[in-house]
């Protein structure tokens, strides 16, 4: 019912009809889905005039405040097109967009985006700006850490340095696609260098007779910056690692 009478708003507008008191924004295109649940599991990007913002999570402002925050507002849907006056968003959302200081009225698009769609996005955007494909990777890879943080567990006998030990390395790709082989097997001796790419070593020196760990690598602490067609990797890729210690 709220989005048939939220559609109506921009029948009656576009036929000539005036309201008294403007409403708090004018819908434009209709969308699918829920912005408020998509945001547990997906990323918001907000289109607004040619720019683009992400409803992140920040200090004091975590993605179950925004979720509620949302839903005190008429409902917004994935890709709904809206004109709006970031005054009437809630404080949390407009911090979140860094939109706290604007007044005038914005054209907004609102996406949501599963990790494929999030990885087409940066990547298109890197091949459209090369300059900028180092920062670009470092916001990608925040973004990434939002859904599918890091983890470090670590148990069991200290390892000394000449001990053999052998990692399993699982590798997927920013997008969710795995590398190929998804799992490799490396046997070294514990302290011996150039064993592993530059992301595993901080965990490496943390790493015991017992122990596991993830992480997001950013292309240059992986496999290098550059395209890797023979890894089935395009420049600025960043991956995610899940070492156990066998």
């Amino acid at each position: 019912m709220m989005r048939w009478r939220m559609a109506l708003i921009l029948v009656l507008g576009l036929a000539g009809c005036t309201r008294s008191t403007p409403p708090p924004w004018q819908l434009l295109e209709l969308g699918q889905g829920s912005v408020p649940d998509a945001i547990r599991d997906q990323w918001v990007m907000v289109e607004a005039d040619g720019n683009r913002h992400w409803l992140e999570a920040g200090e004091g402002n975590g993605l179950e405040k925004l979720s509620r925050d949302l839903r005190t507002l008429p409902e917004i849907a994935c890709g709904d097109v809206m004109r709006l006056a970031p005054g009437n968003l809630p404080l949390s959302i407009r911090h979140s967009l860094g939109l706290e200081g604007m007044k005038d009225s914005l054209t907004v698009k609102w996406n949501c985006l599963d990790q494929a769609a999030l990885a087409a996005v940066f990547l298109k955007a890197i091949q459209d700006d090369p300059l900028q494909g180092d920062a670009m990777e470092d916001k990608w890879v925040d973004l990434l850490r939002t859904h599918h943080p890091e983890t470090d567990r670590h148990s069991g006998k200290a390892l000394r340095s000449g001990d053999e030990i052998t990692l399993l390395v699982s590798t997927v790709r920013a997008d969710g696609q795995p590398l190929e082989p998804e799992t490799v097997r490396l046997t070294f001796n514990h302290g011996d260098a150039d064993q592993v790419v530059e992301a595993l070593e901080p965990g490496l020196l943390l790493a015991r007779s017992n122990s596991t760990w993830s992480v997001w690598a950013r292309s240059g602490s992986a496999f290098g910056q550059e395209a890797h067609p023979d890894l089935g990797l395009p420049a600025h890729m960043p991956l995610r690692f899940s070492v156990r210690v066998e």
